[in-house]
């Protein structure tokens, strides 16, 4: 429990505890074992909350209130990897280095910018344009296969840079057990809330997981804290699509 409440604290700014345990960079790569679950966590928020309002809202404005609601509950914990990402692969020209030292950078180009404005566009327009019968079960995958992908990436990948920083925690403490307890209790409430669909969505993200890991391998020889949430962000993209060529 004590691991769980960390991960929480860690991924949101909702008050959980005190949060005066001191967390060591062994116990950080322990506790990303139940980052999935606190998606599945903030996907039950999102659900209540699309519960109470869908008689008054129409799906586009609800779309709004739900992406913003979850940028708000993670305090956009994950943004700033998106941004560094793509302003590394737009910036490096091939450059290791290079690309390292842009996604270090804290200021934030155009192509970062452009990339938030691309991801926060698309979460709005496809969880909108959803049946409506699919919005309970997507708006509970949806981050929680999102934070699976930072699992199986920090899992079965290796740290691209030589100092440490936050992500090497993870990646250097976590183990493959992490993502194979993950991924079974990620498969059984995807199969509870949405059935062989939602079993489908989640086989389909952790190819996406696959692919960024081997992207990634071979264009900087690792992975970094940043590309942890880019792929997390872009993987609740993903999952919106997914739902679409499974229904």
């Amino acid at each position: 429990m004590s691991r769980f409440l960390n991960a929480f604290r860690f991924l949101t700014i909702l008050p959980l505890g005190d949060g005066s345990e001191e967390i060591t960079p062994e116990e950080m790569g322990r506790v990303l074992v139940f980052f999935p679950f606190v998606g599945a966590v903030l996907g039950g928020i999102l659900w209540g909350v699309n519960w109470g309002i869908h008689t008054v809202f129409p799906p586009g404005v609800r779309a709004v209130i739900l992406v913003g609601l979850l940028i708000a509950m993670t305090g956009g914990l994950h943004w700033d990897g998106v941004a560094d990402t793509f302003d590394g692969l737009a910036g490096a020209r091939g450059q290791q280095e290079r690309m390292l030292a842009i996604m270090k950078d804290s200021r934030i180009g155009a192509i970062g910018v452009l990339s938030l404005c691309f991801l926060v566009v698309s979460k709005v327009v496809l969880l909108a344009d959803l049946p409506p019968r699919l919005w309970g079960g997507t708006l509970i995958l949806m981050p929680m296969t999102g934070r699976l992908i930072q699992v199986e990436l920090a899992a079965w990948g290796r740290y691209a840079r030589h100092e440490a920083g936050t992500g090497s925690a993870f990646v250097e403490n976590a183990t493959p057990r992490d993502f194979w307890i993950s991924c079974v209790g990620v498969g059984v409430i995807s199969l509870l809330v949405m059935g062989w669909t939602g079993l489908g969505v989640v086989a389909l993200s952790l190819l996406y997981g696959i692919g960024v890991r081997a992207f990634f391998t071979r264009k900087l020889g690792g992975i970094t804290g940043d590309i942890l949430g880019m792929a997390s962000e872009t993987g609740e993209i993903l999952n919106l699509i997914a739902a679409y060529l499974l229904i």
